[in-house]
């Protein structure tokens, strides 16, 4: 009956498989079926997408991880310079430290400076 049909209307296009596909849906499983099978393909999509999501975050947070050291520097004096502009005042040396990682437990201000100095022209060699 198909080759019949194929003969008589020459070989079909994109719309006729996709009618043809249909058909075969609709006698395979029934037209009470079809919207349980719609809902079904739609939830596993958007679980697909979900997994998607969270898999590309997972390796943007991976990324920044392994070449995060070089960026952070530049975004942190960045913060800390609109920080001082909005305060209107000088930065503390100890928060500077302390938002870049640095243990600030019994130190003195120029022991931080040298510090944040130190990591500041370590990053910086690491770029070149």
């Amino acid at each position: 009956m198909v080759f019949g049909i194929v003969l008589f209307f020459g070989m079909p296009g994109g719309t006729e498989w996709i009618v043809i596909a249909i058909l075969i849906v609709v006698l395979l499983f029934g037209a009470a079926k079809i919207p349980q099978l719609a809902k079904s393909f739609g939830q596993a999509m958007g679980e697909f997408k979900k997994a998607k999501r969270e898999a590309e975050l997972n390796y943007k947070k991976f990324e920044e991880s392994v070449t995060g050291s070089e960026e952070e520097i530049p975004k942190e004096k960045a913060k800390v310079k609109a920080a001082a502009k909005t305060k209107g005042e000088e930065v503390n040396i100890k928060e500077v430290a302390a938002y870049m990682g640095i243990d600030t437990e019994g130190k003195t201000e120029e022991e931080l400076k040298e510090e944040v100095q130190a990591k500041m022209e370590a990053s910086k060699s690491e770029k070149e």
